[in-house]
C-alpha cells in the first residue's frame, strides 16, 4: 500500500536487480475491451471518468444531490486499482501521514485525520444503506513490528499519530496474543494497534454505490474510452470517447495512474506503481485484524468468506514496480508474499494459493492527493473540470469522503464542498513542473 522500500530492509533475500525509476513514464491509454452496444447520451449533467471507489462514490453523492450523473468506464467497474487491493483502510495513512498532515495544517485544515475519520464513519454508513451492505468490519489493523529498527519507526509513528487523535498504541505479549492467535510471536517484538481500521470488499463498495447512484438517476456505461476533454472558451464542456462525442456541464476525471493521458501536465507528478497481491483458498476463520509489516509495504487480511489476500512485496519487482503501466503478473513476487504468509502465520502451511494479480497505484510526489477544480500547468483552474487522483496507496480512507467533498463542489451554487474543506487537496499545488516525490524517503532508510 505505502511506497516501496530498499533492497536491503527486505526479507526477500532476492531482490531484483535495481534501477533508476521513472517518476513520469510516457502516459499510456487504458487498455479496453469496446463495447459495440454501448450507447451513450449527448448530454450529461456530470460526467465521471472512472468507475472505481473514487468514481463510484462521487456517482452516488452526486445523485443524491439532484444531479444526473453519467459514469463512463472503459471496462467493468472496480477493474482497476478498485478491484485489486487487499480492502483494508488505515485512517494512519502509514509513513504518509506525518507529511499528508503537515501540508493539511498548512492549508487551512486541522488534521488528515478529519478526512480519513470522515471517511470511515461514510462506510459505517454505507455498510448500513446499501442493499446487502459491503462487508465493511471495524476489525482493526496491526502493523507488525518484527526488530528493533522497526519497533523504533513504530514507536515514533504511533506517538505522532495519537498526537493528532488517531486510537493507536504499541502492544505486545498477551494482548498480541489475544488479539491475533494465529500469528507466529517469536517472530515479532510488538504490534501498533489501531482498533478503529477496519476491512471490506471493495466489489461490493463499487457496485453498491453504482447500483444506488442509479437508482438515483445516474447512467453508468462500460466498454467506452475516454479520448479526451472537450474546450471550448478555455473551459471544459464534455469529452470525446471512442463511442462518440459527450457535452457536460462539468467533468470529473477519476481515473487513477492513467490520468496523464487525458492531461499531461498531471504526469509529472503522478507516477504508476505496480504491486502485486496473491489469494488463497478459503480458510476458516482464523485472521480478524488487519495486518501490515516492514512500514506496511506487506499486507493481508482474510476475507469474510475465508480467503486471505495479502499484497505488496514491490521491491522484488523490476525497478520495484516504478513508472510502469503494465499489470502483467512477475513471477517473483508471487512466492515471496505466500513465503511471508506461512512465516507470520504457521497454520497456512498447508493452504493453497488460487491466484495472483496486479494492479497500479497512483503514487503523487508530494503525497497528498490531487482533488478538486483541475488547474492547469500554470496552477489557473480550468472551468468545468474536476479531478481526484494521486490516492498514494489509500485509495479506501480517502474515497468515501472525497467523493462527497466533489459532489459537494460540483453541485453547490456556492462552488465549494461543505462537510470539509477541499483547499489542501486541491491540484494546484502541483503546478510549475515536477516535485522530487517525498514518498522516495523509505528508500534511503539504513
Amino acid at each position: 500500500m505505502l511506497a516501496p522500500v530498499p533492497p536491503d530492509s527486505t526479507r526477500a533475500g532476492s531482490a531484483a536487480t535495481q534501477a533508476s525509476p521513472r517518476f513520469s513514464p510516457p502516459p499510456e491509454p487504458i487498455a479496453y475491451t469496446p463495447d459495440p452496444t454501448a450507447a451513450l447520451p449527448k448530454n450529461a449533467d456530470v460526467v465521471v471518468v472512472g468507475a472505481g471507489m473514487v468514481g463510484a462514490s462521487a456517482a452516488y453523492r452526486l445523485a443524491l444531490a439532484g444531479l444526473r450523473p453519467l459514469v463512463i468506464e472503459a471496462n467493468a467497474p472496480a477493474s482497476g486499482a478498485s478491484g485489486r487491493l487487499a480492502g483494508l483502510a488505515l485512517a494512519g495513512l502509514g509513513g504518509h501521514f506525518p507529511r499528508v498532515t503537515a501540508l493539511v495544517s498548512g492549508s487551512g485544515g486541522r488534521s488528515i485525520l478529519d478526512y480519513t475519520y470522515r471517511s470511515l464513519e461514510l462506510l459505517d454508513e454505507l455498510e448500513a444503506s446499501l442493499p446487502g451492505g459491503v462487508e465493511w468490519e471495524r476489525c482493526g489493523s496491526l502493523d507488525l513490528l518484527r526488530d528493533d529498527a522497526e519497533l523504533a519507526h513504530g514507536r515514533a509513528a504511533a506517538a505522532a499519530q495519537a498526537a493528532e487523535g488517531l486510537d493507536v498504541r504499541i502492544i505486545d505479549g498477551a494482548d498480541l496474543r489475544d488479539l491475533a492467535p494465529a500469528l507466529d510471536g517469536a517472530r515479532v517484538r510488538a504490534a501498533k494497534w489501531t482498533p478503529r481500521d477496519g476491512k471490506l470488499n471493495p466489489f461490493r463498495l463499487v457496485y453498491g454505490l453504482l447500483e444506488a447512484a442509479q437508482r438515483h438517476g445516474a447512467t453508468v456505461v462500460t466498454g467506452v474510452r475516454v479520448e479526451s476533454l472537450l474546450e471550448r472558451g478555455g473551459a471544459v464542456v464534455g469529452i470525446d470517447t471512442s463511442a462518440g462525442r459527450v457535452e457536460a456541464d462539468a467533468v470529473l476525471l477519476a481515473t487513477n495512474a492513467w490520468t496523464p493521458a487525458l492531461v499531461g501536465h498531471i504526469g509529472l507528478n503522478l507516477t504508476p506503481i505496480r504491486e502485486h497481491v496473491l489469494v488463497t483458498e478459503q480458510v476458516p476463520p482464523l485472521l480478524s485484524p488487519g495486518f501490515e509489516t516492514n512500514q506496511c509495504n506487506e499486507y493481508w487480511r482474510q476475507m469474510r468468506t475465508g480467503e486471505v489476500l495479502i499484497g505488496g512485496y514491490a521491491v522484488a519487482d523490476e525497478e520495484m514496480g516504478i513508472g510502469s503501466y503494465s499489470m502483467r503478473v512477475r513471477g517473483q513476487v508471487p512466492p515471496l508474499l505466500a513465503r511471508l504468509l506461512i512465516e507470520m502465520h504457521p497454520a497456512l502451511r498447508d493452504v493453497r494459493v488460487v491466484r495472483s494479480w496486479a494492479g497500479l497505484l497512483d503514487f503523487a510526489s508530494l503525497e497528498i492527493p490531487m482533488v478538486g477544480r483541475l488547474s492547469d500547468a500554470t496552477g489557473e483552474t480550468i472551468p468545468g473540470a474536476y479531478l481526484a487522483c494521486g490516492f498514494t496507496g489509500h485509495g479506501l480512507p480517502y474515497a468515501p469522503v472525497m467523493g462527497l467533498l466533489l459532489a459537494e463542489l460540483i453541485a453547490s451554487s456556492q462552488g465549494e464542498a461543505r462537510t470539509l474543506p477541499l483547499a489542501p487537496f486541491s491540484p494546484a499545488r502541483y503546478a510549475g513542473g515536477a516535485r522530487q516525490p517525498t514518498w522516495l524517503e523509505p528508500f534511503g532508510a539504513a
